[in-house]
């Protein structure tokens, strides 16, 4: 009978996954422990073989291939997550791989000979298959239950004990490594309708009860409007946002072999306030989350692209204020509107129009879409003819991963040594970015529209990440910087804010920050108060303030940046890692952050309440 069994496809397909399970962890997480392995994974397999075993009455084989291929592409796509993101994707990313179509020149570009091993076995069973060379019994029957219930009975006892034990690992590459990716996901699955209502329903209408709140968990107050460093500088004017995409802080001012990388934005900031310590604070939304930070002030969601959890709802916003204050909003963006559930987010968030690709067609299109040329030039054609004010978003896309710009519209030549790599093509494709901008800016100055608006540039998330270098590429980066790539380069964006006639001079605020803050600043140029009217997690970067900024995804849960430190939690906050701001050196004793750990966390929360609290959408 046993040697019945281990023939039987249930043992066969089984194994086969176990080994790949050992391979999988042992390439993300250098995990070697194969007992642990086989338990945690291997309890997941057995139950999933034996759900198979039981509904395959005929067609057995057909079943556990397609059963192989799933299981397979699950470990695929986590592995090709992970090397991109650093981080394990949740159940909630992994159902949303019809989104993956329009980034498919980014996934490609990804894929390495390493995950056709993966497949390996199943196109030598498929054709074994075919050519009736199948190694496994056809006709094999459902039997030896007595053999397999006990297997499934043990996978059953493993996997209730490992999940009820040591849940809430901040770290998820610990957690999914701890408790196994199936556990993992299973976990997610079970804390996901959990939600922390720390808002009571009184307190939710109360936007600046709530807003004082968060100010005191930072170590803040608000300060009165009328008491605010540079309020309405820019009133009444026009805005107009532009959201670089991938663009990082270290690439303001860099030169390759003397050359500027970005002549136009390098321009722009000696005339600008720039704020040159600004932190990402995206979710796995990445673009979009940063539109919807940008507009609202409140954290992405931790698990879930925002815009796919929050679309249905009705949504305080900005645009939403400036309509009250007599403001036109629209916003631009050459990619079709449905994607991340962008026709709900627009309207929901309170623009009075979006243009898509349906505006911008498909002409001098550059990786995903249009290029950035035709969106700020069509772009231009709707403002000059708008009633003003207006508040206008340009999402640019042109230097989207994998950065590949068409030689025809290279704007810089870099050494022999950059040739084929990704840095390289980094550089070239936000060097394209910088010259649309540069035409953009000449256009604006045409039309007569620069001297009356507001000119926000900011980057929406990293375009690098570690895990994606190579070794040339890993060389090339730490002679760029003069140092090696560490999580300040990572994680640094720009944020330019340009009001012509005001900021002439010119002005560096290197204080530090995050995403959530660019709405207040601009609200405040504007002279809008929003403290009575928005819940907003971010503070006026043109104010003196205490800095606590949450960065809840490509950190763990629980990850911020203050004054002095970037901390990284693992499995809690004793076990976590924390660098100093300045020098990037590792800090041995960080145990006087804890309150800040403890308040991020508990604003993190404050923010889900919120969302959770608002009402449905009038217009769904």
């Amino acid at each position: 009978m046993k040697s019945k069994f281990f023939k039987s496809h249930f043992a066969v397909y089984s194994i086969l996954l176990i080994v790949k399970a050992i391979v999988v962890h042992a390439i993300l997480f250098q995990d070697y422990k194969i007992f642990k392995i086989v338990t945690v994974e291997g309890s997941f397999i057995l139950l999933f073989m034996g759900f198979i075993e039981w509904i395959s009455r005929k067609g057995k084989p057909y079943a556990y291939l397609f059963g192989n291929i799933l299981i397979s592409t699950l470990f695929a796509a986590i592995m090709l997550y992970v090397t991109w993101f650093n981080t394990i994707p949740t159940y909630h990313v992994l159902l949303e791989i019809s989104q993956l179509g329009a980034i498919r020149d980014s996934v490609t570009s990804l894929l390495s000979p390493l995950y056709i091993l993966l497949y390996a076995d199943i196109l030598i069973l498929a054709i074994s298959l075919v050519l009736k060379k199948y190694p496994l019994d056809l006709q094999e029957k459902t039997h030896s239950w007595t053999v397999r219930s006990v297997f499934i009975s043990l996978a059953v006892f493993v996997l209730v004990f490992s999940y009820f034990k040591n849940i809430n690992i901040a770290n998820p590459v610990l957690a999914a490594e701890a408790k196994g990716i199936f556990n993992y996901e299973a976990i997610n699955i079970y804390k996901a309708p959990q939600k922390n209502d720390l808002l009571s329903k009184k307190e939710e209408k109360d936007p600046y009860a709530i807003n004082k709140k968060i100010a005191s968990l930072k170590g803040n107050q608000l300060i009165p409007q009328k008491d605010r460093k540079y309020n309405g500088l820019g009133k009444g004017r026009n805005v107009i946002v532009i959201q670089g995409e991938s663009f990082q802080n270290f690439l303001i001012g860099l030169k390759v072999n003397g050359k500027e990388v970005t002549p136009n934005l390098n321009k722009l900031v000696k005339h600008s306030f720039y704020f040159s310590n600004v932190f990402q604070q995206v979710g796995p939304g990445n673009t979009s989350d940063a539109e919807l930070i940008m507009n609202t002030s409140l954290f992405p969601d931790s698990n879930t692209p925002t815009s796919l959890t929050v679309g249905n709802k009705d949504i305080p916003s900005l645009p939403k204020v400036l309509n009250q204050n007599g403001y036109r909003t629209m916003t631009f963006h050459t990619d079709k509107v449905n994607f991340w559930n962008r026709d709900q987010l627009y309207p929901d968030l309170g623009f009075d129009k979006y243009y898509d690709e349906s505006y911008f067609g498909d002409e001098d299109q550059v990786g995903m879409a249009s290029s950035d040329d035709v969106l700020y030039q069509k772009g231009a054609d709707i403002l000059k003819k708008s009633k003003e004010p207006f508040y206008s978003m340009f999402i640019s896309l042109s230097s989207h991963h994998p950065f590949v710009i068409p030689d025809t519209k290279q704007t810089i030549d870099l050494p022999p040594e950059y040739d084929g790599t990704l840095i390289g093509d980094y550089l070239k494709a936000q060097s394209y970015t910088d010259a649309s901008i540069g035409r953009f800016i000449d256009r604006l100055k045409q039309e007569g529209l620069w001297d009356n608006s507001v000119i926000l540039f900011y980057g929406d998330h990293l375009g690098l990440q570690d895990k994606a270098l190579g070794g040339q590429d890993q060389e090339l980066l730490e002679k760029l910087l003069g140092h090696k790539y560490s999580l300040e380069d990572r994680y640094k964006i720009p944020f330019i804010m340009t009001i012509p006639g005001k900021t002439d001079q010119g002005k560096q605020i290197t204080r530090v920050g995050g995403q959530l803050d660019f709405m207040p600043t601009l609200a405040n140029v504007l002279g809008v108060n929003i403290d009575h009217k928005l819940v907003h997690f971010g503070q006026d970067m043109l104010q003196p303030f205490n800095t606590l900024t949450g960065i809840r995804y490509y950190l763990p849960t629980g990850g911020f940046v203050n004054n002095n430190i970037i901390y990284y939690p693992n499995e809690g906050f004793e076990d976590g890692d924390a660098f100093d701001l300045k020098s990037m050196e590792r800090i041995k004793d960080f145990s006087s952050y804890k309150s800040d750990y403890e308040h991020v966390l508990e604003l993190e929360r404050m923010s889900d309440s919120y969302f959770s609290q608002l009402p449905e959408s009038k217009k769904n």
